[in-house]
């Protein structure tokens, strides 16, 4: 046997004994896809499922027709297809194929026999169970017919968004085999004793049916912290309620998450029938006290105020909705460049992009793509709309990140019917989540005040909070002078409700004057929002210029896009980045003595807790002095000691260099939250 043949039989051994033994395996099936474009959409009644694609060629995933230059403006059929060997032994498994997202209506075909068909929902992940519909020891085919057309039978409703309509699988897939029987899902539920920090968790993994005699072999370790503990390791039998498997626990002195302090633990459950582990699900959670009360947001006990940006995927016309993880996480370092601890996600994104916010430390409103005045509150919309939050919370469910869950964005929210839509939908979502917060999005908050004859509250008002998207000057046609008036008397209307900004900022080509008024235009709007103490928070739109399918750019191709970040499609900063991040930063640095670059003097500064957006205690930062922007870390850092919101303290910062000075105000994990050009 020579050195090639030897390594691929044990490459073919190893990957055997994997899938052989494991509790529970996860087959990524990325590579080598056939995909071919159906322009006539004759796929179906010619049978494309039954046999090999027709003119197809060979692409790999996630994967979208419309950032390729001769099919970037086709809306309507596609087909792709995978063939994989199915070992025999797999016939005693549980075997789930999981598709991470597909856009965004689809027909899946096991083997030519239509299995299941994903209905107006492009953005959740869902999985299909393939016991039975396999054929074990030989090769079975996975032929997927996906269409993108504007049809009023999805949510987004028709043309109703303002993303790009980018076609396809444009999230990874992957088998999961695991033995019988198997959980399908795993929601856990932390919780934090803010007297003494223990934790407590509800660890609930649900079945096809109670099997009462299962017991749970579970672990816990901490993730993401430098000590990387075992704190919990105890074989136990859970508790039945429906089809749910249900065990709690409780944990001593546990270190909470917080933004600045993004703590994670690992939890893992082994499903044991007898002494034989027979599935194993792997989760991980974070304990945090976040609320609302008396209009203020606390976090474990503080109040705070919040600020970020929000990130429309899809922006990158190289990639669009089919981003790799790399862009995924590249976007996710830009969304922490400016500072951003709170956004917004119009629509469900890939779990890299939860994952990062939970180890990164950003909160999450997360909505279903509810969107737009032209959206009816018909029976087939709402159905839709309940199946996606339905899978998106159960998707989601365990990333500690998840701020709330929001049920639309700028739809017709005076009207009854749609209010009654966003009542019936908070109430489905607060069914299947006690622990979080809902809310819905408005731009109808200032079209009616208490003070008018006949007034109705706004559709926003059914939240736990009011959010609101703010474009005074642009989209929204008053003088910029009375922006603080209405936000006073939307205050006026609902005092006991905290207000967020879920939106502002400059959108171009619908509006002119560059970077330049986007600056003045944020500088503006950030000085009203800090000098209302009832607006607990804002969200800036957007962090990129973005592909969009929308009305407002003379582009016909996968270049058609709006021109409203502070950094441009692919991810280079405009001036107004720096700004956005000074803005949103927790700290303010004032430099009392201006020294000549030859001077070596200690520099003095005077650093104060931002009293405005955001607003949190300052703990754990560090300050360093260097001679330019981009040399920061190599220089010796000062602490800089605990700061509370509007609390001032004076620092000598030492320069052992002649020259220019830079001051560099760090967070605990590593980001930027400040810095000054001397």
């Amino acid at each position: 046997m020579n050195l090639k043949t030897y390594c691929l039989f044990l490459f073919f051994s190893l990957t055997f004994s994997n899938i052989l033994f494991a509790q529970r395996d996860t087959v990524q099936i990325n590579n080598n896809w056939k995909f071919a474009i159906d322009k006539k959409g004759e796929g179906i009644t010619k049978l494309w499922f039954n046999k090999e694609l027709p003119n197809a060629r060979t692409v790999t995933l996630p994967h979208t027709w419309n950032v390729d230059e001769t099919t970037q403006n086709h809306y309507g059929w596609a087909w792709y297809s995978y063939t994989i060997k199915v070992p025999a032994h797999w016939k005693n498994k549980n075997v789930v194929v999981q598709f991470g997202a597909i856009n965004h209506t689809s027909i899946i075909y096991i083997n030519g026999k239509s299995t299941f068909k994903n209905t107006g929902d492009g953005f959740n992940k869902f999985s299909i169970n393939l016991n039975d519909k396999l054929k074990y020891g030989a090769e079975n085919r996975i032929t997927i017919a996906v269409n993108n057309a504007y049809t009023e039978n999805k949510v987004p409703f028709s043309t109703s968004f303002d993303w790009p309509n980018d076609g396809g699988m444009i999230r990874k897939a992957a088998l999961i085999i695991s033995g019988k029987p198997t959980a399908k899902y795993i929601h856990i539920e932390p919780k934090l004793d803010l007297a003494n920090n223990n934790g407590h968790l509800k660890i609930k993994l649900g079945f096809d049916q109670p099997l009462k005699t299962l017991k749970y072999a579970i672990q816990i370790t901490e993730e993401n912290q430098s000590t990387h503990n075992t704190v919990y390791s105890k074989t136990v039998q859970p508790n039945w309620s429906g089809n749910e498997a249900i065990a709690e626990l409780d944990l001593a002195k546990v270190n909470p998450w917080h933004f600045d302090f993004p703590n994670l633990y690992k939890v893992q459950v082994k499903v044991m029938a007898g002494n034989k582990a027979v599935d194993e699900i792997t989760t991980c959670i974070g304990f945090k006290d976040l609320k609302m009360q008396n209009g203020q947001i606390f976090l474990n006990g503080e109040p705070i105020k919040l600020m970020g940006t929000e990130w429309t995927a899809g922006s990158d016309p190289n990639y669009g909705f089919a981003e790799p993880d790399s862009i995924i996480i590249k976007h996710c370092k830009m969304l922490k460049a400016v500072n951003t601890i709170f956004t917004r996600m119009h629509f469900q994104q890939d779990e890299l992009f939860y994952d990062f916010c939970d180890r990164n430390g950003i909160l999450v409103q997360q909505e279903i793509p509810l969107w737009g005045p032209e959206t009816p509150a018909s029976e087939a919309v709402s159905s839709i709309a309940v199946q996606q939050l339905e899978r998106m919370i159960n998707n989601f469910y365990n990333h500690t990140s998840i701020f709330s869950w929001a049920v639309g964005n700028e739809l017709r929210g005076r009207d009854a019917d749609v209010k009654n839509m966003i009542a019936g939908l908070m109430k489905r979502a607060a069914d299947l989540d006690k622990t979080r917060m809902n809310s819905y999005v408005s731009n109808t908050l200032t079209s009616s005040f208490s003070n008018h004859k006949n007034f109705v509250p706004d559709g926003a008002s059914q939240g736990d909070y009011l959010m609101m998207n703010e474009y005074g000057g642009s989209w929204w046609q008053v003088p910029v002078a009375k922006i603080g008036n209405y936000l006073d008397s939307i205050h006026t209307s609902y005092p006991n409700k905290a207000l967020i900004i879920s939106e502002f900022g400059l959108c171009e080509p619908n509006f002119k004057g560059g970077d330049e008024r986007r600056i003045n235009d944020l500088v503006y709007h950030m000085a009203i929002f800090e000098s209302k103490p009832f607006i607990q928070g804002a969200i800036y739109f957007d962090l990129t210029d973005y592909r969009t399918h929308y009305p407002g750019t003379s582009d016909t191709t996968k270049l058609k896009r709006r021109i409203h970040g502070v950094y441009d499609m692919y991810g280079n900063p405009k001036p107004s980045m720096k700004v956005l991040r000074e803005l949103s930063s927790p700290v303010e640095v004032q430099v009392a003595n201006v020294l000549s670059p030859e001077n070596k003097a200690p520099i003095s500064v005077t650093i104060f807790g931002s009293v405005g957006l955001p607003q949190h205690v300052v703990k754990g930062y560090k300050i360093y002095v260097s001679s330019r922007t981009d040399n920061w870390i190599s220089q010796k850092p000062q602490d800089l000691p605990i700061l509370s919101p509007g609390q001032e303290i004076k620092m000598k910062l030492e320069k052992d260099y002649q020259g220019k000075a830079v001051i560099t105000v760090v967070r605990p994990n590593g980001y930027i939250a400040t810095q000054q050009e001397l």
